[in-house]
């Protein structure tokens, strides 16, 4: 087995949210859950972060090419206000 656990704290720099949407999230079902280590600490198995990491990047790039053509690029979505 070639895993490893991850801190809550490792896991936010990495993802990038704040502790409380990322809890909102796992409830959601849409991040991994973490592992219970003790009373009051979880861990988060790497690889399971890793692999949510690079289908949210997979979700961009198909997002992307749907709505751009097969290069992904085009107009921005939004236009700045003026």
């Amino acid at each position: 087995m070639g895993d490893r656990f991850i801190s809550m704290s490792e896991v936010l720099d990495r993802i990038c949210l704040s502790k409380t949407h990322l809890y909102r999230k796992i409830n959601a079902g849409q991040v991994p859950r973490p592992v219970p280590l003790g009373p009051q600490k979880v861990a988060f198995v790497e690889s399971e972060i890793e692999a949510w990491m690079s289908a949210r990047l997979h979700a961009r790039d198909q997002y992307g090419a749907r709505r751009h053509g097969a290069s992904g690029l085009g107009r921005p979505r939004h236009r700045p206000r003026q």
